[in-house]
């Protein structure tokens, strides 16, 4: 039992040691633009998309009970990307920034979620 106990404190430890330099290999943050969108593939494309499809949806529904819980409503960008992005599939969106890119090659350094907010679920002014 000790043997498993040992190994049970072990693991945790040796995933964050492995994790940590993994971290630690990443220089820093940034927004993913259309230089890196035009190098991904398709299916990198619609992985980026579905990931911040699902952190709308946590946000919305973390969104949606807190203002149910305060009685209090307000405009929320989450809440809105959510609402227009499920009128859409996750290829329209990837067709939708690929269109925007090809068709403003001089705009490359804007952001694919800016890409997203303002020409695919337009909701706010371009």
């Amino acid at each position: 039992m000790k043997l498993l106990g040992k190994m049970a404190l072990l693991v945790p430890l040796l995933v964050l040691v492995l994790a940590g330099g993994a971290w630690g290999a990443i220089e820093k943050a940034e927004m993913i633009n259309g230089v890196q969108w035009a190098q991904w593939s398709n299916q990198d494309k619609l992985v980026y998309i579905r990931a911040i499809s699902n952190w709308v949806d946590f946000d919305s529904a973390a969104q949606i009970q807190t203002q149910a819980r305060t009685g209090k409503h307000w405009f929320s960008i989450s809440m809105a990307l959510n609402k227009a992005l499920k009128t859409k599939s996750l290829g329209q969106i990837v067709a939708d920034v690929n269109n925007y890119y090809q068709n403003n090659p001089g705009n490359l350094d804007v952001s694919v979620i800016e890409v997203i907010i303002k020409h695919s679920a337009k909701i706010s002014p371009s």
